[in-house]
């Protein structure tokens, strides 16, 4: 579980920002929305919810929980030429444009263990990386990396112990990144690599999400259910395959993992049934479905496998084509303990200000993103004084009304004089 994640000189984010999961306040205030790990010293949140006016740079602070997951699975496979892709520092500022770009994460991994990584980073090659162990609640270092350091120079603290240490990798790679992923590696760096690796992060109109998981029948049995009780209208779900799926034509040079997901994607064709005024199924394509049928159809097998593994799932836009009670049914999913019994999480963005309920979510679960001058701002809620802003206020009415900044400014008299000026010539 992720206890805290700070961002430094990332997109729209030039200064240092923490998103905090751990729990502020009391605890007896929706205790289903968190979970008790390390023996019970932290609770952390199950869910954290980011709002904000378009632009403000919500979406950047799950992009960065993306670059971080990157960082740590995939920067290994990078040759010693190539420069490093989620290298995007705050390009408003001269100097803050050539800095390295900085993560540091708190989480928790499934055996039980706090950790803490910190990882910074230029354009070729990452010039800080350090692997903190809370283990036995003292605070150890595993490994440390420094700018001059090269793969035979890394430190090595004494709670790195089994299998073994040394591996070669290239200046533009993350040594948890080329350890993880070696079966020689001792079980504990393989087990924080697997962690990272199980996180899922879906961007905002990502319309191809992979269906492999609808072929156990388990899966595929429980999201048909779900999906016909979410009152679509759809009685049954069934997918078949599809034969000429391999005669699709990709590029030549797209990489293998792309062009089999692509593949696997359209081998499998989802058939929606609906009764007829006989009573009789009729199948329809999923092209004959509503947006939010086929929204919420791809996102079940992507929440059910994180709440299997109790792992993380970031999206981006969790409103977008869902019905406000939809988002609500999601999230009372991830705030069910007997449904999340492994501690997954779900950090999400949204317009939708129906979850800013105390009924339903605390205070420190709500995050507002702002930006002047180009430059976001994260802000919890519960940072706000309780003397103005508490457990049991109305935190839409107080939003909506501009209380706790994040909202878009529309200045209806400008936007109405250009338009008229515009219509003017066009009427010529």
């Amino acid at each position: 579980m992720i206890i805290d994640f700070t961002i430094s000189n990332f997109r729209s984010f030039r200064d240092e920002q923490i998103l905090s999961m751990n729990v502020e306040g009391a605890r007896t205030r929706h205790p289903s929305n968190f979970s008790l790990v390390d023996d019970e010293r932290f609770a952390v949140l199950r869910s954290a919810g980011i709002l904000g006016a378009n632009a403000s740079g919500k979406t950047n602070v799950l992009r960065a929980l993306a670059a971080l997951q990157w960082i740590i699975v995939s920067s290994a496979g990078r040759k010693e030429t190539q420069s490093i892709p989620p290298y995007e520092p705050f390009r408003l500022s001269p100097t803050h444009a050539e800095r390295p770009v900085a993560f540091e994460i708190e989480f928790v991994v499934p055996t039980g263990t706090r950790y803490r990584y910190e990882v910074a980073f230029l354009r070729r090659r990452i010039v800080q990386e350090r692997l903190i162990s809370f283990a036995r609640r003292s605070r150890a270092t595993v490994f440390e990396r420094l700018a001059e350091d090269t793969w035979e120079t890394i430190k090595f603290g004494g709670t790195f112990k089994g299998g073994t240490r040394k591996f070669p990798f290239f200046d533009n790679a993350a040594y948890l990144s080329r350890a993880g992923n070696d079966a020689s590696s001792p079980d504990f760096i393989r087990e924080i690599y697997n962690y990272f690796e199980s996180l899922t992060y879906i961007p905002a109109g990502n319309g191809m999400l992979s269906r492999v998981a609808l072929n156990d029948p388990t899966m595929m049995h429980t999201v048909s259910e779900i999906l016909c009780l979410a009152d679509t209208g759809v009685g049954k779900v069934t997918i078949e395959e599809n034969e000429s799926a391999d005669d699709i034509r990709l590029p030549e040079n797209i990489p293998e993992d792309l062009r089999e997901a692509i593949l696997a994607q359209n081998r499998m064709v989802a058939k929606f049934w609906m009764k007829s005024g006989s009573g009789d199924p009729v199948p329809f394509e999923a092209d004959d479905m509503s947006h939010g049928t086929n929204r919420l159809f791809d996102l079940l097998p992507i929440i059910l496998s994180t709440l299997e593994d109790g792992s993380v799932l970031a999206l981006d836009e969790i409103d977008a084509h869902l019905h406000t009670d939809l988002v609500n049914l999601v999230l009372q999913l991830f705030h069910d303990d007997e449904v999340n019994t492994k501690g997954a999480q779900l950090l999400f963005s949204t317009h939708d200000t129906n979850v800013l309920d105390a009924a339903y979510m605390r205070r420190d679960q709500i995050w507002f993103v702002s930006k002047d001058d180009g430059i976001s701002t994260l802000k919890c809620l519960g940072e706000y004084d309780t003397k103005y802003v508490r457990q049991d206020s109305p935190f839409e009415v107080f939003y909506r009304d501009g209380r706790l900044g994040a909202l878009p400014r529309l200045p209806y008299k400008k936007v109405k004089q250009v338009l008229l000026e515009a219509l003017n010539v066009m009427r010529l």
